[in-house]
């Protein structure tokens, strides 16, 4: 699934190769569309930004917004050229001037006025590591609320940090040295600073390899390292499937404690 990093990576782009773009058609294929969809026609492309992993579109008081969970994509062409992916898995279409933007497999794609669509993500999601209003104190005092909750499946909730996937998940809690069984409220206040201040430094670390066009791979220490040793002290990694979430999960029984 697409996390905070990618999302905003995606953004960013979009941002530049949609760049001084006017709607000129728009297809849609969502049942999320809360106004008429030709209300888009002859509005300015304002820019593109995330809250956690949902991408938002701007165009002036209109805004779109796409969430590509696992299969999701979403391409800039030039205006004539052709489509890489068959038509019948684009979800939207924008047409401008000199380029068009296209949404491929996206489960949602949402339309509505920019306020209503910034007010719902804002009343559900906690404080994104990647956004103006990040606050460590703020993302402290959400994950601290869920005291009998293991921490590995409560970084997963949006409504915690917004934001992290499993990827992250996982290289937050190896770096933190805390394993992913333990509940919340047996952390110290140390413990739960070192969660939250990874939470922060790997998103953006994340995000500046994915804008350089870099691969993540030699930032994973333990993701997906299935017969992996520990960078710490060398000891075989574990691979399991954390229960009630059902997540891959990679820990290190020595050091993660």
């Amino acid at each position: 699934m697409v996390e905070g990093p990618t999302a905003k990576a995606y953004a960013i782009k979009i941002s530049q190769k949609f760049e001084g773009e006017t709607v000129n058609d728009i297809i849609v294929k969502s049942k999320r569309v809360f106004i008429e969809p030709k209300e888009l026609l002859h509005k300015r492309f304002n820019g593109s930004d995330t809250l956690g992993k949902n991408i938002i579109l701007f165009f002036e008081d209109i805004a779109i917004r796409v969430h590509l969970m696992m299969f999701g994509s979403i391409h800039v062409y030039e205006l004539d050229e052709p489509l890489l992916k068959p038509f019948e898995r684009v979800r939207l279409l924008v047409k401008g001037a000199r380029r068009k933007l296209v949404v491929y497999n996206a489960p949602v794609v949402e339309i509505d006025r920019r306020e209503n669509i910034l007010n719902r993500l804002m009343s559900t999601l906690g404080p994104d590591p990647l956004s103006e209003g990040w606050s460590r104190e703020k993302a402290a005092e959400n994950l601290t609320r869920f005291g009998k909750e293991k921490v590995g499946t409560i970084l997963l909730d949006q409504s915690v940090i917004a934001g992290i996937g499993n990827i992250l998940r996982n290289e937050i809690l190896f770096r933190a040295k805390i394993s992913p069984e333990r509940e919340v409220e047996s952390l110290s206040e140390e413990e739960v600073k070192r969660i939250i201040e990874q939470c922060e430094l790997l998103s953006r670390e994340f995000l500046r390899l994915k804008v350089e066009g870099k691969s993540i791979k030699q930032n994973l220490y333990v993701y997906n390292r299935y017969r992996g040793r520990c960078k710490f002290c060398d000891n075989p990694l574990r691979f399991y499937i954390q229960k009630p979430i059902n997540r891959k999960t990679f820990i290190c029984e020595n050091c993660q404690r």
